[in-house]
């Protein structure tokens, strides 16, 4: 049984309203001025958030074994620039799950997802990306504060010019329009933003709350456009020293968007069909496009002044069958991060099933954090040979388990799960001293993709990337198998 903290009513009633949060101050000016370098947008978005008061609500405590849950509701920002979205005041519920043998310094925060703000006689809904059960094991077998923050980001909201409230895809694809129609004087307008400051202001209260634990670093992790805004936080703010961003294959966002365009045979995935309704396709080879790349792409501050942000350690988990992504894009930008990292491909997963990945990928990842351990490395080299293709690889750390995993498909080069495409895997010898060599088969016809995965002692899965291996881009569209197994026709991107 769930055992309510005494005196938790009164705690309910008592609002907590600090003068500011602390700002660390950047090395450039954030004054407003048209002429501003886009890419310091966060860092400056995030000097404006910090600066104003901090108010939250404390509305529970529970005790659950080993672990106290508080929860409370954090008013992170007032969004709405040019007035062209409502409602501009964002509300989150932020729950904080305390292990009782906390470590101190460093926390996780999770930027979860929810709907504050149904349509027309239909409830709230509380988030469903990270549920409390597996927060709670995360806490309890990391020995880590977790700070889970709804409502990333409000929703639903109703743009201006358009009517419709809208949420998650279709949010995001309307404020990148309402973007890039002004992009200097509407710089905040990107959904990613204030979904960012979410994250920003929920660590600022967690700072309040845990000065016992002196918590002052974080590691941060979300799903979908929640990772998106986990790389966007980072950037944004130096409090992060680690993040996990699950499904959100897409960085070098405007080459990766070409080759899911050129994989599907000049044509999109279903799942892009909200940027499509906008007409984001036909903008990609614009200037207002690549302005907005400036904000969005986090591979865009590679030589900037935010650039070191990208070398904290970085655990990216994507799924092998996505929605949205095809299973290469990693090539097009894991290499050129800096700093430690690790990618793991989740075999046999949809875009929403990456879910199922998040406790067991975040639990050794935060342990290795805590505890100063290095990421470990898969490093594998394909190349053609006599008519082969040879894969070497080679780990930093000896694994207990190897596996070759692939898929094939005779017609298209797409690897949806919802195309029932599945991986299969085989056992990799472990014996002899590397690199290990792999020969991967080239299909007589279509195409057959292929990644390894290395299991470690501590539980943390890497793989390789994904090698696709067949006669290049197909000229066709995939045949469509039932309702989700669709593409959309492509269309002119230079208008």
């Amino acid at each position: 049984m769930l055992k309510k903290v005494a005196g938790a009513i009164a705690l309910s009633m008592l609002s907590i309203t600090y003068p500011h949060a602390e700002a660390a101050p950047m090395d450039s000016p954030c004054q407003a001025d048209a002429h501003r370098d886009l890419t310091d947008t966060l860092a400056c978005y995030r000097q404006t958030v910090e600066s104003q008061p901090l108010n939250y609500t404390m509305t529970s405590v529970v005790q659950l074994p080993g672990i106290e849950q508080r929860t409370y509701r954090l008013v992170s920002q007032s969004w709405a620039p040019d007035q062209l979205v409502r409602p501009d005041t964002w509300v989150h519920e932020v729950t904080l799950y305390i292990p009782q043998d906390a470590l101190p310094h460093r926390a996780l925060v999770i930027a979860n997802d929810g709907t504050r703000h149904p349509s027309d006689g239909e409830t709230p809904r509380s988030p469903n990306d990270f549920l409390p059960d597996t927060l709670t094991d995360i806490a309890r077998n990391t020995r880590t504060a977790v700070i889970s923050v709804s409502d990333v980001p409000n929703q639903l909201l109703t743009y201006a010019g358009d009517g419709k409230p809208k949420a998650e895809d279709d949010s995001v694809a309307r404020s990148w329009t309402l973007f890039m129609q002004s992009p200097h004087t509407r710089a905040t307008m990107p959904l990613h933003v204030p979904m960012a400051a979410s994250v920003w202001r929920a660590m600022s209260l967690a700072e309040r709350e845990l000065t016992t634990l002196g918590i002052h670093r974080f590691v941060v992790s979300g799903i979908s456009k929640r990772a998106w805004t986990t790389w966007l936080a980072l950037i944004g703010d130096k409090r992060i020293d680690a993040i996990a961003p699950f499904a959100i294959d897409l960085l070098s966002t405007r080459a990766a968007l070409d080759n899911m365009y050129r994989s599907y045979g000049g044509n999109w995935p279903l799942a892009f069909y909200p940027y499509y309704a906008e007409g984001i396709d036909r903008t990609l080879d614009s200037r207002a496009f690549g302005l907005l790349m400036r904000i969005e792409d986090p591979l865009s501050y590679l030589g900037t002044r935010h650039g070191s942000r990208l070398a904290v350690p970085k655990y990216i988990v994507n799924a092998s069958g996505d929605d949205f992504f095809v299973p290469d894009n990693s090539q097009l930008y894991f290499d050129k991060l800096p700093g430690a990292k690790a990618l793991r491909m989740v075999p046999n997963a949809s875009h929403s099933d990456i879910r199922r990945a998040t406790r067991d990928s975040l639990i050794p990842f935060v342990n290795r954090i805590q505890h100063g351990k290095a990421l470990p490395q898969v490093q594998a080299m394909p190349a053609d040979t006599n008519g082969q293709t040879i894969l070497r690889l080679r780990t930093s750390e000896q694994p207990r388990q190897l596996l070759l995993w692939q898929a094939a498909n005779p017609h298209a080069r797409d690897f949806r799960y919802a195309c029932g495409i599945r991986y299969t895997s085989t056992p990799v010898t472990m014996n002899g001293a590397p690199p290990r060599r792999l020969v991967l088969d080239r299909p007589a016809s279509g195409w057959r993709a292929y990644f390894v995965e290395a299991t470690f002692d501590d539980g943390f899965v890497a793989t390789s990337q994904t090698y696709i291996l067949g006669d290049g881009y197909p000229s066709t569209a995939p045949p469509p198998i039932g309702d989700s197994c669709r593409t959309l026709p492509g269309r002119d991107t230079r208008s």
